[in-house]
């Protein structure tokens, strides 16, 4: 099983390698998570977002959910 750890610095490369693995670019990645959770917002949001800091875990539990990931909490060793 992979395990990734997100960087809240990098995470907007995380991500893209994440999706470039399942074979999607960010636009793609944009587009399905749009058409499966019913939005409509754009990629640029998505980067702005990410850029900004201002990424909600909803959306990130959306994109995880497209890319087969889930999300766990674990406490520090």
């Amino acid at each position: 099983m992979e395990e990734y750890k997100l960087d809240t610095e990098n995470i907007c490369t995380q991500i893209k390698y994440l999706a470039a693995k399942e074979g999607l670019n960010m636009t793609g990645l944009k587009y399905a998570v749009n058409e499966i959770f019913d939005k409509d917002d754009s990629v640029r949001n998505l980067y702005n977002k990410i850029k900004k800091k201002t990424l909600r875990v909803s959306e990130l539990s959306e994109i995880a959910e497209i890319l087969n990931y889930d999300i766990i909490l674990r406490k520090k060793s």
